[in-house]
C-alpha cells in the first residue's frame, strides 16, 4: 500500500489525536508489528522522522518500546536487510544483536499486512467516529483509552467496521450495523426486560456464538415467534410469555 500526501510537513513531530493512537495500536491484534508477541505501546514511524519521515497515520506502525528503540532511525526494510547481513557476517556490526527466528520469519509480510490494516478507510473512519472526541493528556491516559477500546472490540462477534451501514446518513457519524444499528429509523428498544444474571450471560454467549449482536438475535427470535402465528402477527400458541432482552447500548 502506498499512500502519499506531499502536503504533509516532514521531519517534525506533533501530538497525534487519541483516535489515531487507538487506530494504530489496536492493529495486528494489539501486538507489536515487529516482534509480534509484545503489546504495542508506541507509534513507530516506519520512515523515521530523522530521515525526513512524515508524522502522519500512514507512516505509523504499532510497536513495543524495546523494538522501537532497537529499530532506531531505520525503515523496517532497512532493519530487515541489516538483520540478513548480520546473520551472514555477525562480527561486522550491521546490527546490535540477532532477531529471534520467530520475529525474523515473516517479518516483511507482517509489516505489509499491518500497514494495510491501518490504511483501511472503513476501519479508520470507525475509530474517528467512535473515539474522535477522546483527548488524552499523557501516555497513561492514552493507555487507559486503549484498554477500553480493546475491551469494546473483544465484545463484538465481528469487527464492527466490516459490517454494513444500516443506512446512509448525511451526518459524519458511524452507522455500522454491529455497533451503531440503533441509528436506523426502524430501530426499536425493548424496555423493562428482567433476566437473571445467568440468563443474560447465556443469551449473550449465544448471540456471540451465532455471530450476531444481542439486538439482532432478539429481533430474530421475535420474527420466528411471529412467523409461527397466523400471518396476522398474533401467535396461535398460548405458552408462557417469552422474555427477550433488549440490545444493550
Amino acid at each position: 500500500m502506498a499512500v502519499v500526501d506531499e502536503g504533509v510537513q516532514r521531519g517534525k513531530r506533533a501530538k497525534q489525536p487519541t483516535w489515531v493512537w487507538l487506530m494504530t495500536l489496536s492493529a495486528n491484534k494489539g501486538l507489536c508489528a515487529y516482534c509480534a508477541v509484545t503489546p504495542s505501546t508506541t507509534l513507530d514511524h516506519e520512515a523515521p522522522i530523522a530521515d525526513n519521515g512524515a508524522d502522519v497515520w500512514w507512516n505509523f506502525l504499532p510497536a513495543c518500546k524495546p523494538c522501537n528503540l532497537w529499530k532506531r532511525d531505520r525503515t523496517a526494510l532497512e532493519w530487515l536487510i541489516d538483520q540478513k547481513l548480520h546473520r551472514e557476517q555477525p562480527t561486522v556490526g550491521f546490527d546490535t544483536r540477532r532477531m529471534p527466528m520467530r520475529m525474523f520469519h515473516g517479518f516483511q509480510e507482517r509489516i505489509a499486512r499491518t500497514r494495510g490494516e491501518i490504511g483501511e478507510a472503513g476501519r479508520r473512519d470507525w475509530f474517528r467516529h467512535h473515539y474522535g472526541s477522546a483527548r488524552h493528556k499523557n501516555k497513561t491516559e492514552m493507555l487507559g483509552y486503549l484498554h477500553a477500546c480493546l475491551e469494546e472490540l473483544s465484545g463484538y462477534p465481528h469487527l464492527p467496521w466490516t459490517t454494513p451501514n444500516v443506512y446512509m446518513s448525511a451526518a459524519d457519524r458511524c452507522t455500522r450495523h454491529m455497533c451503531c444499528g440503533h441509528w436506523h429509523p426502524q430501530a426499536r428498544s425493548l424496555d423493562a426486560v428482567i433476566l437473571t444474571d445467568d440468563q443474560y450471560t447465556s443469551f449473550s454467549k449465544a448471540a456471540f456464538q451465532e455471530g450476531m449482536s444481542e439486538g439482532d438475535l432478539t429481533a430474530k427470535l421475535i420474527a420466528t415467534y411471529l412467523i409461527a402465528g397466523t400471518g396476522t402477527g398474533v401467535p396461535t400458541h398460548r405458552g408462557p410469555e417469552a422474555v427477550v432482552p433488549a440490545q444493550r447500548r
